[in-house]
Parts: C-alpha cells; structure tokens; sequence
C-alpha cells in the first residue's frame, strides 16, 4: 500500500472531520477539537501545529497532527506526534503501523533528531501500537498521560531528561530490578508533571508508578505541624502555652510548648528512629517515651529555647500532648484536616500500612529480602516524627496549599502560615526548614526524609506556586546528595518555565 500525508485544508476538512474512532477507544480527541487547537496553536506560534489527513492508495483513512518547533530552545518540545488517529471503518487493515512509519519518515527528512507522543497509560492498544513502532516510554507522566519517544538518528535508546535533569544517572538507576524513584512537579502555572522510573522493589521487575506510595520519613514533621496548626486556627490550642500538665510524666521541669517542640529548641534528645520490622508488635506513644522501644528514654539534654538541635524525640512528645488534648490520633486528624480538605486518597499515618495498600507500596532498601518478603519496610510508632506514607504528587499538593497560604490564606490562615514559614533558629521554623537558596533564587521552603530504606526531598516556594517532591527507595549518602542536587535543579528550572 502507499501511505501518504497530505495537509488538512478546504479540499479534504470536512471529510477528515467525518472521521472518528470506536465507542471503546475513548483517547482520541475529537477531529473538530484538534483542528480548532490547530487553528489556537498557529495564531500564536504560526507554522507549529501541522495538521495532515492519512492516505492509502489515495484514500482517506485516518488524521494525524504534529508540533513541529526546531527553533524551541526546550530540544524536548520541538517534535511531537500531537494526535493520531485511524477510522474505525479502517482498523485492522494495517493502516496503522504504516501510517506510523510515514509519519517518522516524514520527521527524519525534516531534520527531527527525536519524536515524541503521549498517550493515557490505560490505552493499551495505542500502546502496543505504539512500541510496534518503536517509541518507548520515557518515565515521565505529564497531565496523567505517559510520554513515549524514538530517536531518530543514532541508536533508539531513551535520552532522560526531566526538566533538564538526566534523573536516571544521577540516582544510578540501573535497569528494571534495581531500585526506583518517583518525582512530581508542579509548575506556576498549574501544571503537574511527574517522573518515574526503576522498581518500588529491589530484585523484582515491580516499575514505580505516580501513585506507588513511599515513606516520607521526616517530611511527616510538617505534615504533623500543618494539622497541629489547623487545631490552632480553631482555638483549640495555643502554640505559646505550657504543655508540662499534659505530659507530665515526661517533662520533669517546666515549660514546654508546642512552639518550642516544633522547631526543635526544647532541649530534648534522641535525634531519630530506626523503626522496627513490619510485623513487630504494636508500641504506643508511652512506650517509645519511655525508652521500651529501641531508642532511649525521652529527656531535656539542652537548656530550654537557647538552641536548635533536632529531636525526633521531641516532636513525639508533641504528638502525644497533640493526641491527650484533642481526644483524637493524629492518623485521623490529619485525614479530616488535611487530607479530606486537599483530597489527597493516598496519603496518611499508615501504621502499620493496610494490607488493602501494600500492593502498590514501594518497598525500601532489601528489606523484603533481610527480614519479610511481604513487606519489606519498617513500622513507625512514632507517626508524627517519622510514619507517613505518601506519594510526590500528593506531597507536591500540600507545598502548593502551604505557599498559597503563606500568601494569602487559605488551608491555613496567613497569620498561622507565616508563623510556620518564620525561622525561629539555624533557619528553621515550626517543622520546616526555610531559608534562601543560591540555586533556588527565592524564598522557599520544605524539609528532607530518611526512614530505613527510604529518601525524600520537598521543596516548594513561598512566593510562586511551584512545588518539587522527590522520593527514592534506598539510602546512601551518595544518593541522598544526588537527591538534593536534582530536587534543587529540577526546582530551579521548574521556576524559570
């Protein structure tokens, strides 16, 4: 058969918009919608949207659409397969496939050293297409849609570049049974992207997904802050007054306060837990105080308000004074004040994790290997200092609540979330590290996580909507500063976009 691409115009639009797809292939847009985007697309930018009608033997059978762009300064936006469709009267005659390499031919010769398309990721057919045709999925999800691409000079081998990051090499993601991380991205304009790639589980193909869950580690401190803080806009604390009556077994001299404990000049030790095996008992709050677990007794060990030092320890006396005075836990405090009000589904103090998540739970470091195949992370007691699970693209959500509210009000009042934001020692305010980046260039927030077998890095800006959320499944110190570097790259270029 001959295949060939002829440019919509009056000739041939009516009948390219008399074209159209089965019932059951719900991914394709529209043809009237693409053209329409065509015509929108080339008032601003004229020349860019290319839309061409398919032919067989000089028949109409199918429409496709192209964003050419060679002199985008972005290589990665210059080439794209924008739309692609074949009748539904002409399917299964192989139409398809060779329309597909037409329309790579037709890129080559037009000095495209790349092409990309995206497609939803429940489109299987599109995708077996697709990879038939040689694009391969990049990692990167952009508006819920998996990006694909194919080199089209050199070898057809995926080049990683997510926001100018070559994210693979940096976090040595070796294949598809090492291990894996997970990225999101929310621009100023409100655009979320996300980055995936490598396994949730050491040793098994297991391919991270957005919505894989992984601990945060440390990054539950804000969490724990952000719903204590929402009790605060209630009236139901107060952040200045003295707690000592609360806990009392655990404060032998007065004062404490909440304000103290969250910005860790309450002169208390034990820095942070190791956790223990999934299927270890269950220890209350008491217990870990009380040196029963596997870290010592709770005990002021620096004089009160006179200097940061960073207590895990103290923060879980916060969470225990946080759940006497409430009457509630703080899984279900935070589910009804943070999670319900930003409609996060998969973030919360899961300890123990249900069994009903595990199955799209990453599992950090071996541990699936060295202790339970099953489950291969820690349980977290201490919920408020180290117990969240969660995923980048719901991290990256409450950044964005935290600077609006920082601005303007919103899930909190602006009073309380500047108060947050406000360092109060070593640039750290109430659970949250704030301070002045070089390579950020602008005010910006956010704190780091390490649990066993798990990192995390969360950054957003208080002055733009714009929030990078990284997370990666083991840790070394190499990876913990490959993290940094790429969260603050990445971050950086989010912001200029």
């Amino acid at each position: 058969m001959k295949i060939e691409l002829r440019p919509v115009d009056e000739n041939n639009r009516e009948a390219v918009l008399a074209l159209s797809v089965r019932e059951d292939q719900p991914f394709v847009a529209p043809n009237d919608v693409s053209l329409r985007q065509a015509a929108e697309t080339n008032e601003k930018y004229p020349g860019v949207a290319r839309p061409f009608g398919i032919y067989a033997d000089d028949k109409l059978v199918g429409f496709c659409m192209f964003a050419f762009a060679p002199q985008a300064e972005d290589e990665d936006d210059r080439y794209w397969l924008w739309r692609f469709m074949i009748d539904q009267t002409e399917q299964g005659k192989g139409y398809g496939q060779a329309a597909l390499a037409e329309i790579v031919r037709y890129f080559k010769t037009n000095g495209a050293d790349r092409l990309f398309l995206s497609t939803e990721p429940e489109n299987e057919r599109g995708l077996h297409l697709y990879h038939k045709a040689g694009f391969q999925e990049t990692g990167i999800i952009d508006d819920d849609e998996a990006v694909l691409m194919r080199m089209l000079k050199g070898p057809n081998r995926i080049v990683k570049n997510f926001y100018g990051v070559d994210v693979d090499k940096a976090m040595r993601i070796k294949g598809r049974k090492g291990y894996g991380v997970s990225i999101a991205v929310m621009e100023d304009d409100g655009e979320l992207s996300t980055y995936c790639a490598g396994s949730g589980r050491y040793g098994q193909d297991f391919p991270v997904n957005p919505d894989m869950l992984f601990q945060a580690g440390s990054v539950s401190k804000p969490m724990f802050a952000l719903t204590l803080l929402r009790y605060v806009d209630k009236g139901l604390i107060d952040l200045d007054s003295d707690i000592s009556a609360v806990v009392p077994e655990f404060v032998k001299k007065g004062p404490v306060t909440f304000a103290a404990l969250l910005s860790h000049t309450a002169g208390y030790n034990v820095h942070g837990f190791p956790g223990y095996p999934a299927a270890h008992a269950p220890l209350s709050l008491e217990d870990v105080l009380s040196g029963k677990g596997n870290t010592p007794r709770i005990r002021r060990i620096r004089p009160y308000g006179k200097q940061h030092m960073y207590s895990g320890g103290g923060i879980t006396l916060a969470q225990l004074a946080f759940e006497r005075i409430t009457g509630t836990t703080l899984r279900d405090a935070f589910q009804k004040e943070v999670a319900e009000p930003l409609g996060l589904k998969r973030t919360g103090f899961f300890q123990p994790l249900d069994e009903a998540l595990v199955g799209n739970a990453a599992f950090g470091w071996r541990l699936a290997q060295k202790e339970d195949p099953a489950h291969g992370y820690h349980y977290y007691p201490e919920h408020a200092a180290a117990g969240l699970w969660t995923t980048p693209t719901e991290l990256v959500k409450v950044g964005l609540a935290l600077s609006q509210s920082y601005r303007k009000g919103g899930l909190l009042k602006k009073k309380t979330a500047r108060r947050m934001m406000t360092p109060v020692m070593d640039d750290y305010g109430l659970c949250l590290d704030v301070w002045k980046s070089k390579a950020r260039q602008d005010s910006v927030a956010g704190h780091t996580g390490e649990n066993w077998g798990f990192l995390t890095s969360w950054t957003f800006s208080r002055k733009k909507d714009v929030c990078v959320a990284v997370m990666y499944n083991n840790v070394t110190e190499a990876a913990d500063e490959a993290m940094e570097n790429i969260a603050c790259e990445i971050y950086k270029n989010a912001k200029e976009e």
